[in-house]
């Protein structure tokens, strides 16, 4: 993205692209990271990069009066040996859900309305699948491969998303998304088989609460995602929370780019499943989150082998030949965003998390060694001390800087620590050693000294006892109920 007007730019494309900002952009950094797709045409000489999410998220707060804010969510084309721009499709104009364009680029020839077409094939975040051509960047088709609730569709004319008013939640009043900040489908790569056609995406299928923020301030080294965490949080009920558990989906969806429809569907036991892998005997790999590496048939989505790893898979396998021998190997192991933020929705399957990298043949006959692991975290909160206001300031203090890491409403998918179970919550010095002094560094936990005040620490306290004397209640509640 192009940085302060006052220091010139570096060329006209950045000047072209200054001018669909508005504001100071540039003061809140913008966004526009180059954090996963690429690919190359040797042929055309062209690098496809896929660009990511504006930020703050909230466009009002970043662009104030508008713009496309060029090239945050778009496909650029550059040639690699200057940079030079030569094309670029953007497939969110205006981001404000964090709908990143870096998911992967697929490079293929399909065949169109009787004529051979170079194409780049990308189903984003924002939940459209779309087909450009790779030599000028003409939009050919986009078709939606979710059910979304932010657009009704793309305008061909325009190649622009058909927005809903009411998506942009800027009279303030929330506005629940389909798909989420983290997307129909993320960073697990998706795969194309020229011999079957189609495009297996391992989608994602989660809702999300945006609202404005009313009392935004942006605070250098802190997360400023402009939108209100309390609004974005889970409600307080367990019968709501559960009610919501169905809503946290995951699917494995076999995309045909010519007709722009579903061909097959797979559906999973929860979200945030692996990448996949396409081999030229008509199979397709894929590990799933409930810790299983699976290989179905390419045409038609039937299950003909699973492997059950003891943990999540988020990686895709790969395959190689030593030999004259097939291998499959993957990496396998639990993480990534969903499960450190949507603890409340992980499954007990996907932990714990074992890293390891497996390898399968033909023939072979090993087995698997199993971990043992207790999943349950113990409970035990000191007294609650803190008033109503000091609990509605750590309530929005948490979900604006620590939901991140240690997830919503507090509820850790134990990657790292549940902060409810943690004895560090038992008193104050010891909460502010951690949380301002930095005692966990080492650990990877980041120190907050001049960036909160020490009341606002104590305050992210509070909410975290709250929680953990909901936890502990909830989980007494359970203990008491009668086993059929």
């Amino acid at each position: 993205i192009p940085g302060n007007p006052e220091h010139g730019f570096e060329n006209e494309t950045m000047a072209m692209a200054a001018k669909t900002w508005n504001g100071k952009w540039w003061e809140m950094g913008g966004g526009g990271t180059v954090w996963d797709a690429m690919a190359y045409d040797p042929e055309l000489d062209l690098l496809y990069i896929g660009v990511g999410n504006g930020t703050p998220w909230n466009q009002r707060l970043r662009s104030p009066g508008g713009g496309d804010n060029l090239f945050l969510s778009s496909i650029v084309a550059l040639r690699p040996d200057s940079g030079e721009y030569v094309w670029h499709y953007q497939t969110t104009p205006g981001e404000t859900w964090d709908y990143t364009a870096t998911q992967h680029i697929i490079l293929a020839d399909l065949e169109l309305e009787g004529k051979t077409r170079k194409v780049l094939m990308q189903a984003p975040k924002n939940g459209f699948f779309y087909v450009l051509d790779r030599t000028d960047g003409t939009l050919l088709s986009a078709n939606n491969y979710i059910d979304i609730t932010w657009a009704t569709h793309v305008d061909m004319a325009t190649g622009r998303p058909v927005e809903v008013p009411e998506a942009r939640f800027y009279d303030d009043n929330p506005f629940t998304v389909f798909p989420s900040y983290l997307g129909g489908h993320n960073w697990h790569p998706m795969s194309y088989s020229p011999d079957t056609g189609l495009v297996y995406i391992p989608v994602l299928d989660i809702p999300a609460n945006y609202g404005g923020d009313p009392n935004f301030n942006y605070r250098p080294g802190l997360t400023n995602l402009g939108i209100d965490g309390i609004v974005g949080s889970l409600p307080d009920a367990q019968a709501e929370r559960d009610a919501m558990r169905p809503l946290v989906a995951g699917r494995l969806v076999a995309w045909n780019p010519v007709t722009q429809q579903e061909a097959w569907r797979v559906e999973h036991s929860g979200s945030w499943n692996g990448g996949l892998l396409s081999t030229a005997s008509n199979l397709i790999f894929q590990g799933t989150a409930d810790g299983q590496l699976v290989a179905y048939t390419a045409d038609k989505g039937e299950k003909v082998w699973e492997f059950p790893v003891a943990t999540g898979i988020v990686a895709p396998p790969i395959s190689y030949e030593i030999d004259g021998e097939q291998y499959i190997s993957i990496n396998v192991g639990w993480g990534g965003a969903f499960a450190l933020v949507f603890g409340e929705f992980v499954q007990p399957e996907s932990l714990p998390n074992v890293n390891r990298i497996l390898t399968f043949k033909l023939g072979a006959d090993r087995e698997l060694s199993m971990p043992q692991w207790q999943s349950r975290v113990k409970f035990n909160p000191p007294e609650q001390t803190a008033d109503a206001s000091t609990l509605t300031l750590g309530y929005k203090l948490y979900h604006d800087i620590c939901m991140g890491c240690h997830g919503l409403n507090a509820v850790s998918g134990l990657l790292i620590p549940d902060l409810r179970g943690s004895p560090w919550i038992q008193q104050s010095e010891g909460w502010n050693s951690v949380v301002m002094e930095g005692a966990l560094r080492k650990n990877g936990m980041a120190a907050f000294k001049g960036l909160i005040s020490e009341q606002e620490s104590l305050a992210i306290r509070a909410y975290v006892i709250q929680q953990s004397w909901r936890a502990l209640k909830l989980q007494g509640a359970e203990t008491d109920t009668p086993k059929p």
